[in-house]
């Protein structure tokens, strides 16, 4: 299988074989080998090149989240990044902040009624130990915040409603 994947903005080509456990991928003209060793709970353990990687997944349907190592990494496949940047460009940003993973909010950055600049924090999230922050897409006005601090959270849950403004 080959699929292309973006990371904070690498392009990263992907092609991949399967037998059972184990996979030979080759990852923009590196070859890797990995076995599955175990899935639970959201987390994979892999054997990677002979070496043993934990990694943490949640995927909200457009994106992936990968935790390795106190890092997270998000990807998108080539196809939905194209498809949300039209959206983007045709002006339908998707006015519901959903949470990316199960987590706890830590804090609500803003207040409902406020107006927000595309990347501007909404939102701070505490999920597999680490913190992430959920963003504005474009300039907007807070509609509704369905969250507070202390809050658990599922995937896809929405936290924040937001109404899109015209840029001046």
């Amino acid at each position: 299988m080959k699929t292309t994947l973006h990371s904070g903005g690498a392009t990263f080509t992907v092609e991949y074989t399967q037998s059972g456990d184990e996979y030979a991928a080759v990852v923009n003209g590196q070859s890797i080998r990995a076995r599955l060793l175990s899935v639970r709970d959201g987390a994979v353990t892999l054997l990677i090149d002979g070496q043993p990687l934990r990694a943490h997944l949640a995927s909200d349907g457009p994106r992936t989240l990968v935790a390795i190592a106190g890092g997270v990494y998000e990807f998108t496949h080539a196809q939905e990044q194209q498809a949300r940047t039209r959206q983007r460009e045709a002006g339908r940003l998707s006015p519901e902040v959903r949470s990316p993973m199960p987590g706890k909010i830590l804090q609500v950055v803003v207040t409902a009624g406020a107006t927000v600049e595309a990347g501007q924090a909404l939102v701070l999230l505490e999920a597999m130990k680490m913190e992430n922050t959920l963003s504005a897409e474009g300039p907007a006005r807070v509609k509704k915040i369905h969250v507070a601090p202390g809050d658990l959270v599922d995937l896809g849950q929405i936290l924040v409603e937001l109404e899109f403004v015209e840029s001046q």
